[in-house]
């Protein structure tokens, strides 16, 4: 029997039913939220289900340059594009086959034709690579094994305790940056609107000079010491990392991030974009059905995990986040933060629990 399933990129309230995995049944629920509960059409994460074949969550990368195609932005398009390769893959090879570097060539594809459509419309002038991209999560369900495929910052964990996903370097330095500025203005006593204005606007231009708009609060005398800060803080985070590599990305902030996607460099970073993603920047693994008693996969709106496994622990782990660190500016610091009644990022989870099977009496 199949199933009917809702629309991921609509559905925006858990659901708790059974697949008709051809070994073991498995429970799903997922959900997904925009950073704005009031208006989940603007959200860029999205999950994916192929009853019995394939699990996926997909984070569309927030596009920065206002780029809109066929009414999506740059993360929907990017996300749609992924879940369109998945389905199609899904109906003509067996799940526990399909390899990750054949899959990332087939996205790679189907990305290059739609940013070959965006030039002939002239959908935006910045590098191509700003365009649009995706972060995938991918449970793969065979006869005996899943298969996991991991490209980007959306994670997996399994049976609530073994955490895989790929942590973004430049993400942690820029949030250092964010917070280095947030505490100097706080510490002036600028409201909290445009505090965050303009740390925002440093996390993205980084530190190497001052932003004229905004001189009445940081000029360049201070300047110096919020760098000493943001590499100090970063340091202590990305402590593999080389002092020099963390003060250059300091100085660039986040409009540096497309000199990192798919490159081999220690701010190196996996995204589906249409681009070449090195082999080592993609996990796949596999793992007997057997062993598996919960399959978890969660974008990066979470910061972290909680100890259960069901979406209620998954809400109220980050209800506590909320509570302690709205701006994300202290444990759990980011390039962004929730303010007026926005979230700091779409969220997404989706779980696979092995379901209660009756147990096989011989007849009398």
């Amino acid at each position: 029997m199949t199933l009917p399933w809702p629309s991921s990129t609509k559905s925006s309230v858990a659901s708790d039913v059974q697949t008709t995995a051809k070994a073991i049944p498995m429970h799903l629920e997922a959900f997904t939220l925009a950073k704005n509960p009031n208006d989940a059409a603007r959200n860029e994460d999205r999950y994916v289900v192929v009853p019995g074949r394939a699990y996926a969550v997909i984070d569309g990368v927030s596009d920065k340059t206002g780029l809109r195609y066929k009414g999506l932005t740059g993360g929907q398009a990017a996300g749609q594009a992924v879940e369109e390769i998945i389905r199609e893959v899904c109906r003509i090879e067996r799940p526990e086959t399909i390899e990750a570097d054949w899959l990332s060539a087939r996205l790679q594809d189907r990305f290059r034709t739609l940013l070959d459509e965006m030039r002939t419309s002239g959908t935006s002038k910045a590098p191509p690579a700003a365009w649009f991209g995706a972060q995938l999560a991918l449970a793969l369900e065979g006869r005996t094994t899943f298969r996991f495929i991991i490209i980007g910052d959306s994670g997996l964990r399994l049976n609530g305790r073994e955490v895989y996903r790929f942590r973004q370097p430049l993400d942690d330095i820029c949030a250092a940056v964010r917070k280095a500025v947030w505490n100097h203005l706080g510490a002036r006593g600028v409201p909290a609107a445009l505090k965050n204005e303009i740390a925002r606007a440093y996390t993205v231009e980084g530190l190497a000079a001052v932003l004229p708009r905004w001189t009445d609060w940081i000029d360049e005398g201070i300047l110096p010491e919020l760098r000493q800060k943001a590499v100090a803080d970063a340091a202590r985070i990305q402590r593999e990392l080389d002092h020099a590599i963390i003060e250059r990305a300091v100085l660039g902030g986040l409009r540096e991030q497309n000199l990192y996607v798919n490159r081999i460099h220690p701010l190196g970073s996996p995204c589906i974009n249409g681009f070449p993603i090195p082999h080592e920047f993609i996990m796949q693994f596999d793992r007997n059905i057997d062993d598996v008693e919960t399959i978890e996969l969660f974008t990066d709106g979470y910061f972290g995990y909680p100890n259960g496994t069901r979406i209620a622990d998954w809400e109220e782990h980050l209800a506590r986040i909320e509570a302690v660190d709205p701006e994300k500016t202290g444990d759990y610091a980011s390039t962004k933060g929730s303010a007026n009644g926005l979230f700091t990022d779409d969220r997404t989870v989706l779980i696979l629990r092995r379901a209660l099977c009756p147990v096989e009496r011989s007849a009398e």
